[in-house]
């Protein structure tokens, strides 16, 4: 297993990261579906002491995951482990029991209660505002953002993360003609107000590319010394060519692809048309495109770790064998050719095309 020094945490960390999200099954959130179908807990707890073994060192999962029972299924794991060998990543936000706002002080501070308790450990090595909505005015800004500072310095969590937009330039914030001008002004200011240590952030290859006079997430998480984990690598299984756009799957409600335009017929199509000419070079097994998106996202930075979802042991050994072939810089120059024609698609469906695009 390929280790990285994550900037932020200062610390070395496997290139893989167990994604926990899948693993907390069906659940839904004041309304909202936020869960996985198909989830057997057993297996689920099988596939985290395979990753273990395997080498996997960073687990990144939520309160809201589950509602719980994502973080008390790692719990299992981090009781029968050394603590010290495993890097914990949680997060808080979008669950708010029956307090008025999930980042008041008090509920923000029962939150972390109940994911240690649930975890059944001391301390968190990353601990994350989950949402960016701080409430009417951003009310409650500062009051989460002094609440992680001061469960930093009492060394109740090792390190504070935010979310970035899964589209960023820094420069988009001062054109005011770039749809997402908005989007990248309220990032920019609510970093500049929390000062995150590590951020996480969508990237794979439906994600955009970026010119040369353009600063992406990458290049300006450098620039600050800050972390970045990146989620959603295979696309949620997207990336796999597992689903037929003749075909679009049925999820249950609590499932969060129940309601995600993803997972419908048209962007089902825009995605198998798009993985065609990069099955016909790479092979069109989901392992082969596994090879491929994996090893594509770790390209994007040196030092960014990558999260990847799993639901059985199966499924983590798998993901980490087809790192054992590594793809070469040349490789990767054609896999970004190759994926371009899918990004075009994929941002013409889903807003007008943008300068640097």
């Amino acid at each position: 297993m390929e280790h990285r020094h994550l900037p932020g945490l200062a610390r070395d960390v496997s290139a893989i990261g167990a994604g926990c999200w899948t693993i907390g099954g069906l659940a839904s959130n004041r309304g909202v579906p936020i869960g996985w179908a198909g989830i057997d807990p057993d297996q689920a707890y099988a596939a985290l002491t395979r990753a273990f073994e395997l080498g996997i060192t960073l687990y990144d999962t939520a309160d809201v995951y589950g509602l719980g029972e994502s973080e008390r299924l790692l719990g299992r794991l981090l009781g029968q482990v050394d603590r010290s060998r495993i890097v914990v990543s949680s997060k808080v936000g979008y669950f708010a029991g029956t307090a008025v706002h999930p980042y008041q002080e008090r509920q923000l501070l029962r939150q972390f209660e109940t994911t240690r308790d649930n975890l059944g450990t001391g301390y968190l090595d990353l601990y994350f505002l989950h949402s960016a909505d701080f409430g009417p005015a951003d009310r409650y800004l500062d009051e989460a953002a002094d609440t992680l500072r001061r469960l930093r310095a009492d060394g109740l969590i090792r390190a504070m993360g935010i979310r970035a937009p899964h589209e960023f330039a820094e420069e988009w914030a001062t054109d005011p003609s770039h749809p997402q001008a908005t989007a990248t002004a309220r990032f920019l200011y609510l970093f500049n107000r929390i000062r995150p240590d590590v951020v996480t952030v969508r990237h794979n290859l439906m994600s955009l590319t970026y010119s040369l006079a353009e600063t992406d997430i990458f290049a300006f998480t450098r620039k600050r010394g800050v972390g970045v984990l990146m989620k959603q690598v295979l696309g949620q299984g997207l990336l796999l060519g597992t689903y037929s756009p003749d075909a679009p799957p049925l999820f249950p409600p609590e499932d969060h692809r129940h309601a995600d335009p993803r997972f419908t017929r048209p962007i089902l199509r825009i995605i198998h048309d798009g993985l065609t000419a990069l099955g016909h070079r790479f092979g069109y097994r989901p392992v082969d495109l596994a090879r491929v998106a994996l090893c594509y996202a770790l390209q994007a930075d040196p030092n960014a770790v990558a999260l990847v979802g799993f639901r059985n042991p199966a499924q983590i050994t798998a993901n980490l064998d087809v790192l054992r072939c590594p793809l070469s810089p040349q490789d990767i120059d054609e896999i970004r050719h190759l994926t371009a024609p899918l990004r075009v698609m994929l941002a013409q469906h889903t807003h007008p095309p943008v300068r640097g695009r």
